[in-house]
C-alpha cells in the first residue's frame, strides 16, 4: 500500500509513488528492443564492405532502449508524493529535482479521476487537489490506492480547514 518514511521530516505520515503500471510498457519495451535489435544485428553480413550496418543497427537499438524503456522508468523512480499531517510535498524529477509543497490549509477539495476501466480495475487514478480560491489545481496522476488515498487526504484537508477557521484572523478592537 503506502510506504511509511524517516526521512528528514520526522511528521511524513506516508509516502506515495506512481502505480506500477506505469512501468508496463518500458519493460516491454526493453524486451522488444533488445530481441528486434539482436535480430537484426545477427542478419547482418560480417563482409568488410557492410562494416557499418551492425554498430548502426546496435546504436540505434540503444537510442531507442534510452527512449522507450530507460527514460520512463527515471521518471518514475523520481516522481514521489509525501504525506505530512499539515501538507504534501510533489518531488518530480530524476536529473533534476523540483520540488513542490502543498500546505492542506490551502486546499478546498479532494477528487479522484479514473483514466480508464483498467484503472478502475487496478485501483489507481488521479487525484486533484482544488485550491481555495482561483488558482489552478493540482493533478498527480496514476496513483495507486486512489480511492482510500482520497479519503485519507481529505480528513487531513478537513483538520486544516478546521485549523483556518479557528485562526481567521486578530479580532476586532474594542470601541472607542
Amino acid at each position: 500500500m503506502f510506504t511509511t518514511t524517516a526521512e528528514v521530516d520526522d511528521d511524513i505520515l506516508f509516502v506515495v509513488r506512481p502505480h506500477w503500471m506505469h512501468l508496463v510498457r518500458p519493460a516491454l519495451a526493453l524486451f522488444g528492443t533488445v530481441a528486434v535489435t539482436g535480430f537484426l544485428a545477427a542478419l547482418t553480413p560480417p563482409s568488410a564492405a557492410r562494416a557499418w550496418i551492425q554498430p548502426a543497427v546496435l546504436l540505434t537499438g540503444l537510442a531507442v532502449l534510452v527512449r522507450w524503456s530507460v527514460a520512463p522508468w527515471l521518471t518514475w523512480l523520481g516522481t514521489m508524493y509525501s504525506v505530512a499531517a499539515d501538507r504534501l510535498t510533489v518531488r518530480t524529477g530524476a536529473l533534476t529535482r523540483e520540488i513542490r509543497v502543498v500546505p492542506f490549509a490551502r486546499v478546498a477539495d479532494v477528487l479522484i479521476e479514473h483514466e480508464s476501466f483498467v484503472d478502475r480495475m487496478l485501483g489507481a487514478g488521479t487525484i486533484a487537489l482544488v485550491p481555495v480560491g482561483d488558482r489552478e489545481r493540482l493533478e498527480l496522476p496514476g496513483l495507486p490506492h486512489v480511492v482510500r488515498l482520497q479519503s485519507e487526504l481529505l480528513v487531513l484537508v478537513e483538520r486544516a480547514a478546521a485549523g483556518r477557521k479557528k485562526h481567521v484572523g486578530p479580532p476586532d478592537p474594542e470601541p472607542l
